[in-house]
């Protein structure tokens, strides 16, 4: 998969783990997930979308955000900003 350059806007579709209690087997399934904001970090395997960046932090600023394995990924697409 090739992904967009780090602090680009964009929108990731991806399969997210959904945990379940006293639930029918037949419902327990991974729920599909669209998330929009900055790609802020690149590892091995996960990617790390930050929805809010909060100014004034330096080098290892505050994010909200969501930290998504790459084998759960369907797509990444860079949006315009």
């Amino acid at each position: 998969m090739r992904l967009p350059k780090l602090n680009a806007l964009c929108h990731v579709v991806w399969h997210d783990i959904v945990g379940q209690i006293n639930s029918p087997l037949s419902e327990s399934k991974p729920q599909r997930c669209k998330t929009v904001g900055w790609l802020a970090r690149v590892e091995k395997d996960y990617i790390v979308i930050a929805t809010s960046i909060y100014e004034g932090e330096g080098d290892n600023p505050t994010i909200d955000g969501c930290a998504i394995p790459l084998g759960c990924i369907e797509s990444v697409k860079r949006l315009r900003e």
